[in-house]
């Protein structure tokens, strides 16, 4: 899970920055940018996730 986060992480800034060098259109990089941005974010919710299920204070037992 760790793995797929850090992969939606890194392939949305991808696509955020593949979109401003592909194209001169502002509408073309305004979509790229936001599909990277949600991308990137549900790769932060999927790194978020897979941390809060092994969190140090789950695992102490108090």
């Amino acid at each position: 899970m760790k793995a797929l986060g850090l992969g939606l992480v890194v392939g949305g800034w991808m696509v955020a920055v593949g979109g401003l060098v592909a194209s001169d259109a502002m509408m073309v990089r305004l979509v790229a940018a936001l599909a990277g941005l949600a991308t990137s974010l549900a790769g932060i919710t999927a790194l978020n996730s897979a941390h809060i299920e092994t969190a140090v204070w789950k695992t102490r037992g108090h």
